[in-house]
């Protein structure tokens, strides 16, 4: 009898572990004060958002390569997200100026360690970016940062589209550089730019 209480209390003891809390990214809930809590990509939202992709104007062009992170730990207390991350290549009249592309796949780079990365859900753009889209698309709002200069940082906004079996990205890029004594920008222009699937 009194192994069998004693097996009872452990099995309670075991069952009792705390819960992952998951919240869907995008839901408008972000982390409560829980140890175990999982911003998630339930619905798979960032999927089409990840491959190589490339603007090309003339002689310049932007690369930029993207994957998602899943259940990155961001805390001590066993937060997690999911994040679209990613690394680019920014080439202005046939100078190269940016090219973090082989970071794409260093294991020792994850998470926001990515030049490119976040988690945000947008349903409108800020008014200097054109938007062609219905409020209701799904566009992902990322961070892009410079590789040599910490404070040089700006926003990506991605928008997926699917032209006849030609995939691409409605991009809105644009600096926002905060940070240092204000004489630093991200080198690519501010600008609406399309990227296509490679």
């Amino acid at each position: 009898m009194k192994v069998l209480l004693l097996f009872l209390g452990i099995l309670i003891c075991l069952s009792c572990k705390a819960q992952t809390i998951i919240v869907p990214i995008g839901s408008g809930a972000d982390f409560e004060d829980n140890q175990d809590y999982y911003i998630k990509d339930v619905n798979n939202e960032f999927e089409k958002f990840v491959g190589t992709w490339q603007y090309q104007n003339g002689n310049s062009y932007i690369t930029s390569k993207l994957k998602e992170n899943e259940h990155y730990q961001i805390s001590n207390n066993k937060k997690y997200v999911d994040l679209l991350v990613g690394e680019y290549q920014y080439v202005e009249n046939g100078v190269e100026k940016v090219n973090t592309l082989l970071d794409f796949d260093d294991p020792a780079i994850m998470g926001y360690k990515h030049s490119i990365n976040g988690r945000v859900i947008v349903h409108q753009l800020p008014n200097y970016c054109l938007d062609n889209s219905d409020p209701s698309e799904v566009k992902i709002e990322l961070i892009i940062h410079h590789p040599t200069d910490e404070y040089a940082q700006g926003r990506l906004i991605l928008r997926y589209l699917n032209d006849n079996g030609v995939e691409k990205l409605e991009a809105c890029i644009y600096d926002y550089s905060i940070l240092g004594d204000g004489s630093v920008s991200l080198d690519i222009p501010d600008g609406n730019y399309v990227f296509i699937k490679h």
